[in-house]
């Protein structure tokens, strides 16, 4: 059973917000679900329960993945329900409230259920999404008194709700789209006709269900009073639709980056089969979201057009000019937050994959973009000759032919390393196009442009595909998703067979065909070790502050890894913790705060981290504490930043008794207020004595502790 605690918080503003917390007050975790478009309102009292998706059209992806909200109409306040504060899982595909036994039952997409009381308590039933069944899809919920008739693919689920637990389990065999209930019978609606079994009957033998004639029905008074007490208060639901917590437009998070303190989210996808976004760029900024104006972009061009934005970045000369790519149609630019070019077909030299279609304009498949150190704009069209494009920072275009690309099917990310090498990925090793004949080829493309970019006749090219690891054992990725460079100048890379890196770009440049995997010795007496994340699918690789690697699967969740590799610092899953969805397409970190991005196939969410961007030097008047003086009432650790990389730390008590020693994690140190033995210090002054790595500067704050 799981007590929910309740922490209003008002404000004065019509709409302040209160969170609903299971977690230590000092969770590390966020989820920013979308409260925007409001599916389902139930009223409860002052009350509004309230379903919202972000905006979605039935048939999109993500449809069921609703978030849940509460308006209050006596103190106008609003509360978010989820994963980190109340909630046992992510992704609500239905709420129906029973009057009987006050409570609501809140049904998840992946069949998990929890039923939420409204006397704070919330009981989950996890059975049924942990049960051994092909198909789990759950189509309705219906209630009837005390009772949850949930209709499924497979059968009828029944939930006793007062005394919350699974109280039948009814394999029809046969997908039920709809329940009614009566006094004496259950109907159940299926794609055949309507199924009836009495209650008095044992109806967990299949053979006591009966296909019922439009007659039968007709004439039944017990089917005219089969009843569904689930409804949707669509007056309500309007009331709500107007009043929206402050969230994303869409739970979409494809491409992250961070500038400064501000996260630019793409919410578009590059998947295969075909899915199809609405055009979802945003933006994330002192705790506020805003989003890129899409009425201009959907009038003047085509909302078919308008879709699968892969990539948005801002003009480091001018935090109000950004471009937005797109799967479909091409390159947007926007200047305050509004469109102000579309550069297609007739404006540019960017190239269709069918010029021959009656709409062409439809298939410029545009992503990674990237500024270089001299502000010309880099991005990729795929399946064409000319794969990559360059902007000038004054407005002149300049295409790249190369031959090892050419024509390739998915090319999406561009990387511009410290020495101004251009690292480009080619996703999937494919069989030949229908359309250009070619068959791609999984790797990436390594480019020298010795500093110039309007002649490739200098250039250094080359393509990595198959290679060995450092025992000579062959690799042949079908998978290549990414390469990061870290704070040392290695490339880290990310590709279907798990994670590689290079130690010497040059030596790859000159024709060296060798990656290092890190091996992890076993410990155990036999001198034997084994490859880091051998086989696990990499998407993403992003360093944080502390040099340490942030690494997002396809279906393995999120990996924390030391500086070199040689320690798993944290594994996050769905399973072990808020994290909204195992499947990770990009992460980004906030080098100020440490906050760590994770755009996930269900939406976007975070985690503070303990490593922060290092000061280039540190005094005294660098150094913030947080949280400080610690209360008594706090448990979590006290994070101090400002400091140089890697900072020997050592803390000492009022009266100079070492306490602890560490080491800043990048900008950061972090301590659980323990003696090195363990033992919780007790009230007092503590001194935080900070020097760099080099013993050349120092720093000292102080820490108040009260018990």
């Amino acid at each position: 059973m799981r007590k929910l605690f309740r922490n209003i918080i008002m404000a004065l503003v019509p709409f302040s917000l209160f969170s609903t917390s299971i977690y230590a007050e000092d969770s590390d975790w966020k989820i920013y679900g979308s409260f925007h478009n409001a599916t389902k309102a139930i009223k409860i009292g002052s009350q509004y329960y309230t379903l919202a998706n972000g905006d979605l059209n039935k048939g999109e992806q993500m449809y069921d993945n609703n978030n849940l909200y509460v308006y209050d109409s006596e103190d106008s306040s609003i509360g978010t329900y989820d994963k980190t504060n109340a909630l046992s899982d992510h992704g609500i595909y239905d709420i129906a409230y029973s009057k009987e036994s006050r409570s609501i039952i809140i049904v998840y997409s992946n069949g998990n259920i929890d039923i939420m009381y409204l006397n704070g308590y919330i009981h989950n039933l996890p059975e049924y999404k942990n049960k051994a069944l092909q198909d789990k899809t759950i189509n309705k919920v219906g209630i009837y008194g005390n009772k949850a008739y949930i209709s499924s693919n497979t059968g009828l689920i029944v939930i006793n709700l007062n005394e919350h637990y699974y109280e039948n389990l009814y394999l029809l065999n046969k997908t039920i789209t709809d329940t009614r209930i009566s006094n004496d019978s259950i109907y159940a609606t299926t794609k055949n006709g309507i199924y009836a079994g009495s209650k008095a009957d044992n109806l967990l033998d299949i053979v006591n269900w009966k296909l019922c004639t439009k007659d039968e029905l007709k004439n039944s008074k017990d089917y005219a009073n089969a009843i569904d007490e689930n409804i949707n208060d669509t007056t309500a639901q309007k009331l709500v639709s107007k009043i929206v917590p402050d969230s994303p437009l869409r739970n979409y998070a494809y491409k992250l980056r961070f500038v400064n303190d501000r996260l630019l989210v793409a919410g578009g996808n590059w998947y295969y089969p075909e899915s199809s976004y609405k055009g979802t760029a945003m933006i994330y900024e002192d705790g506020k979201w805003k989003a890129f104006e899409e009425k201009d972009a959907l009038n003047s061009i085509s909302s078919n057009c308008f879709r699968n934005i892969t990539d948005v970045i801002q003009d480091p000369n001018d935090a109000n000019h950004h471009f937005l790519s797109s799967k479909y149609g091409g390159l947007y630019e926007f200047k305050n937050m509004k469109l102000y070019k579309h550069h297609n077909l007739e404006n540019s030299p960017l190239k269709t994959i069918l010029p021959n279609d009656k709409y062409p304009y439809l298939y410029l498949r545009m992503a990674g973009l990237e500024y270089d150190k001299d502000g010309n704009l880099w991005m990729l069209s795929s399946a064409v000759d000319t794969i990559v494009h360059i902007l000038t920072k004054d407005g002149k275009w300049i295409g790249y032919k190369n031959k090892n690309i050419e024509y390739y099917a998915t090319v999406d990310k561009t990387v511009i390393d410290s020495k101004g090498y251009v690292w480009i990925n080619s996703r999937r090793t494919t069989n030949p196009s229908s359309v250009n004949n070619v068959s791609s080829q999984a790797g990436l493309l390594i480019i020298d442009t010795n500093g110039t970019i309007n002649t490739q006749k200098d250039d250094k090219e080359v393509f990595i595909s198959k290679f060995n690891n450092q025992d000579g054992n062959p690799i042949a990725p079908n998978v290549w998703w990414c390469a990061t460079e870290d704070v040392d100048g290695n490339v880290w890379m990310g590709n279907d067979q798990g994670l590689f890196v290079s130690y010497d770009t040059d030596k790859l440049l000159s024709g060296t065909n060798t990656l290092t995997q890190i091996k992890i010795a076993r410990n155990d007496g036999t001198n034997l070790a084994d490859y880091l994340l051998s086989g696990v699918e990499i998407k993403c690789i992003t360093v944080d502050g502390g040099n340490r690697k942030w690494i997002g699967t396809a279906d393995n969740g999120v990996y924390l890894i030391s500086a070199d590799g040689q320690e798993i610092i944290e594994h996050f899953t769905k399973d072990n913790s808020p994290l909204i969805s195992d499947n990770i397409n990009d992460i980004a970190i906030n080098g100020k705060t440490g906050e760590v991005f994770f755009a996930t196939y269900m939406g976007l969410c975070s985690y503070m981290g303990n490593a922060t961007d290092p000061s280039d030097s540190m005094d005294d008047s660098t150094l913030k504490v947080y949280p400080n003086p610690v209360r008594p009432e706090y448990n979590g650790d006290v994070k101090v930043t400002g400091l140089m990389y890697n900072s020997d730390v050592r803390v000492v008590s009022a009266a100079g008794k070492l306490v602890y020693t560490g080491k800043s994690e990048g900008g950061m140190f972090t301590w659980n207020c323990c003696y090195d033995s363990g033992k919780k210090c007790g009230s007092g002054i503590f001194y935080v004595l900070c020097t760099d790595e080099n013993g050349k500067e120092g720093a000292c704050t102080k820490i108040l502790i009260v018990r």
